[in-house]
């Protein structure tokens, strides 16, 4: 965080303050909170205490959106490209519960707008050991997450991608397993 960014938009503990207090925190505020955080000028410590904030305060629906993108816009945003692709590339995570129960809904509905046989869907419970899923990881020569495979029409057996993606690592993948 430059000096600049201290002197208008206060110092981390303050905006902290704010929030334990039940303030609504500003966009330029949350953005300065993530930039701090990714710069390490915020401390642990400091972290946890806005945690904690949120937790007793809560976010506005404008804090959470305003918070979801300075973290998306914290790091590289990657542009995928719907010609290249031949349409959206779609993405959800669950850490079981509530999640698996949106997967149930989610998962007919997408196939219903992709067609054609795109989408498949996944499931391994991480927070519980599992034998089967030891062997799966074990076959492709990994231990647990990150995985990331990309299955297709010409790769029944997937398509292993790197721990760190880049962009176009997952095209090439996508090409590969005929889903493009």
């Amino acid at each position: 965080m430059s000096g600049r960014n201290k002197e208008t938009l206060g110092l981390p503990q303050e905006w902290i303050r704010r929030k334990r207090d039940g303030h609504v925190l500003t966009s330029a505020e949350l953005q300065a909170f993530v930039q701090g955080v990714t710069s390490g000028a915020v401390s642990e410590a400091q972290i946890a205490a806005f945690a904690m904030a949120v937790y007793f305060q809560d976010l506005s629906v404008q804090e959470r959106v305003e918070l979801t993108l300075a973290v998306r816009d914290s790091g590289r945003v990657l542009a995928w490209d719907p010609q290249i692709l031949g349409g959206p590339v779609l993405d959800k995570h669950s850490t079981g519960g509530v999640g698996d129960t949106v997967s149930l809904m989610l998962a007919p509905m997408l196939a219903a707008l992709v067609g054609n046989g795109k989408l498949v869907m996944l499931k391994a419970d991480w927070t519980r050991p599992d034998p089967r899923i030891g062997a799966f990881l074990a076959r492709h020569d990994r231990f647990g997450i990150p995985f990331n495979i990309i299955y297709g029409p010409k790769a029944p057996e997937g398509v292993l991608l790197g721990e760190l993606l880049r962009a176009s690592m997952v095209e090439t993948a996508l090409i590969k397993a005929g889903m493009v």
